[in-house]
């Protein structure tokens, strides 16, 4: 009888470049945020931090706080990776402050600098009803990006209404 010991077999996506980009959001974060709350009202000013691992290098996970419109705090986590598979980028984020799971997905641009996701998500001006949403990334350096959210109207326009900027601490 033969005692052959079987070599281990390695299994599970190994990064490829796409997952390269996610390593520039890694980091220990300040972030300074801008909230306009309609057209005719003043914009909100928040304050938070933000901490992004690395999950096996597939994923940038993060957690953070933020200042919400009016002074409340909320908390939460978010994860951006690439799916081999779909061959596009996916995310998710859920907060103390929404029970909707809301998911992305997108493609960086040529460039490099700019990650825009996609999604649909209940609509915060109708009940009942759902939207579109975007998110864009836009890397500035090393020590700075910027994360845009974006709700499409019933015109189909896109419109601005929460820029953060993340300043590495």
């Amino acid at each position: 009888m033969s005692t052959q010991t079987a070599e281990p077999v390695e299994m599970g996506t190994r990064p490829i470049r796409e997952h390269e980009w996610l390593q520039k959001l890694v980091g220990e974060w300040r972030t300074e945020s801008e909230m306009s709350m309609g057209p005719d009202q003043p914009k909100q000013h928040g304050q938070g931090s933000e901490s992004i691992k690395s999950l096996g290098g597939l994923w940038a996970f993060a957690e953070g706080e933020d200042t919400m419109p009016g002074g409340g705090r909320m908390t939460y986590y978010a994860g951006i990776g690439y799916d081999v598979s779909f061959r596009e980028y996916r995310s998710f984020w859920v907060a103390s402050v929404s029970s909707h799971l809301w998911t992305k997905a997108g493609q960086v641009s040529d460039d490099g600098r700019v990650l825009t996701l996609t999604g649909e998500g209940p609509d915060m001006q109708r009940d009942g009803e759902k939207a579109s949403y975007r998110d864009v990334f836009e890397i500035i350096d090393d020590n700075h990006f910027t994360l845009t959210h974006y709700g499409q109207n019933e015109r189909g326009e896109w419109q601005e209404f929460i820029t953060s900027r993340y300043t590495r601490k």
